[in-house]
């Protein structure tokens, strides 16, 4: 279902205002995937500038219906919402993980000096197929406090299920932020959230992937 790229942002907007802050380049090797957090390879992240808090945001919102399943929003709706809150995002490059899909990436530091990114892969329809958010630990910070940087990827899952669905799954998040690995799955979705590593507790994501995404082959060499 389409919706228009004015409505939508808004609609994200008042969903995250109502309980979660919304997440801040290369995108993670698909944990959700491979199934196997030993061979996850974290992103790397470039700071971005400081950016104004969400309560900037619109407050109120047009009627919107997010999907039932399967991503709640459009890709470029998602995107858009993401560069009007502060977040600098990149261009789209070819996926490492899947043949024909593109990634983009978005980031910017909180006001805790923690980096946060969100990225969107996409198919050759423009479809999303996959999408991850991570926080990054500040200088200095060597372990995350899964509670402290439940807020932004909270806020991640609202935004690409929609309150309704994201509301019960941020119940999920919640029980298990931090772990190593953990899965769970919604309207065809296998959600996932993960650490850097088993040592390295510095970075801890959440990733989203439909079932095209998952089959799609490998690139050659990779």
């Amino acid at each position: 279902m389409r919706r228009s790229l004015a409505a939508v942002p808004l609609a994200l907007a008042a969903f995250l205002q109502a309980g979660c802050a919304p997440p801040a380049v290369t995108a993670p090797t698909s944990v959700v995937a491979t199934l196997s957090p030993a061979t996850r390879t974290p992103p790397s992240a470039t700071p971005a500038a400081s950016t104004p808090p969400l309560s900037t945001a619109p407050s109120a919102s047009p009627e919107v219906t997010p999907n039932p399943v399967g991503f709640a929003f459009a890709a470029e709706d998602v995107l858009a919402y993401y560069a009007g809150v502060g977040y600098a995002c990149s261009d789209a490059t070819p996926s490492t993980e899947a043949v024909g899909y593109t990634v983009r990436t978005c980031e910017r530091v909180n006001l805790t000096g923690r980096t946060l990114t969100a990225g969107f892969v996409t198919d050759p329809g423009g479809a999303l197929g996959n999408a991850f958010a991570s926080v990054r630990a500040k200088e200095g910070e060597n372990v995350l406090d899964p509670i402290a940087v439940l807020d932004p990827l909270s806020g991640f899952l609202g935004a690409m299920l929609g309150s309704d669905r994201g509301g019960a799954q941020v119940e999920w998040l919640a029980g298990h932020i931090g772990d190593v690995f953990a899965e769970t799955s919604d309207g065809g979705l296998r959600i996932a959230t993960y650490t850097a590593s088993e040592q390295d507790h510095s970075v801890i994501y959440v990733e989203l992937a439909n079932q095209a995404y998952l089959a799609a082959p490998r690139p050659s060499g990779l």
